[in-house]
């Protein structure tokens, strides 16, 4: 029971704090760049993580042969993820940012099952269709028009992308590591990736910009929750339950995220919203089910 608890834990730890995650963006993206503001971000996470694995004595030495892996799992997460993300948000809103971002359980089946042969029980699909399709029902318009700038929409699908591709690499790299070593080492190299582009991109912005103290607390918020917490509880779901079922609460982000949109930031809560979200969660509970073991039990 306590397993099983502890399971449920993992993604509703991440689920929440990543659907906060969209709406503190939304707000540091009115002031910082997305370079800027993932800089910081990363850096301030990297600072943090360190402190921690050193302390707590959680940090596994890395094989040479994984090196590869961990850079690629770096470069897709936080490196690519972060940029397409942010500057889709910046061209969309944290709503849609959300929806878009619930494509990764839709693909993430087929991701698995292409790289590693390992198939899905069909409530998993239909229960991800279902949920898919609340989401979707969510951000549609009074028309069914989904108005959205299309520049946010192709950074968007970016960010699925590196995602998927995260997910099959971290899955690897579980049954060797724990979550800590993991999301060190990503955070660190993710990090000095980012660093060129700031000195670049990002460092005039940062000194010229007057300190607000709203912003520093929403960055601070990202990097020990978004950047640390949900990440060590997503890695950790991947390897308690595999990757398609972690992949499968991605469908409760925009949930959080437009409850917490309305509170924040004023958006809009409709009665479409709601049966949207009823709908995903009637989708998560169909995907938990065995319809096998129960004909047994008939």
């Amino acid at each position: 029971m306590k397993s099983k608890l502890y399971a449920y834990l993992l993604p509703f730890t991440f689920v929440t704090i990543w659907g906060l995650a969209f709406v503190w963006s939304e707000q540091i993206l009115r002031v910082y760049s997305p370079i800027t503001m993932i800089t910081i971000r990363l850096c301030m996470a990297s600072l943090l993580l360190f402190a921690f694995v050193k302390l707590a004595k959680k940090l596994q030495k890395l094989d040479r042969k994984d090196f590869g892996m961990i850079i690629l799992v770096a470069f897709c997460q936080p490196f690519a993820y972060f940029i397409s993300e942010s500057f889709g948000i910046l061209h969309s809103s944290a709503s849609f940012a959300a929806i878009m971002i619930a494509l990764i359980p839709l693909l993430t089946p087929l991701a698995v099952w292409t790289a590693f042969g390992i198939r899905s029980q069909w409530t998993i699909f239909l229960g991800l269709i279902l949920s898919f399709g609340g989401v979707l029902y969510m951000i549609l318009g009074d028309n069914f028009e989904l108005l959205v700038d299309v520049r946010g929409i192709l950074f968007l699908s970016l960010a699925v992308f590196v995602a998927v591709i995260y997910v099959l690499c971290v899955s690897k790299l579980t049954q060797k590591y724990n979550n800590f070593t993991i999301v060190f080492y990503q955070t660190v190299l993710g990090t000095l990736m980012f660093l060129p582009l700031f000195a670049w991109l990002g460092w005039q912005e940062f000194r010229t910009v007057p300190f607000d103290f709203t912003i520093f607390r929403n960055i601070l918020l990202l990097a020990i929750f978004g950047s640390g917490v949900a990440f060590i509880c997503y890695v950790e779901s991947i390897k308690q339950t595999g990757a398609v079922r972690t992949a499968m609460f991605a469908n409760l982000i925009p949930i959080v995220t437009a409850i917490s949109a309305y509170f924040l930031l004023n958006e809009i809560f409709t009665t479409q919203k709601i049966i949207g979200m009823s709908v995903v969660i009637l989708g998560l509970f169909v995907a938990q089910m065995d319809f096998g073991k129960f004909r047994k039990k008939m």
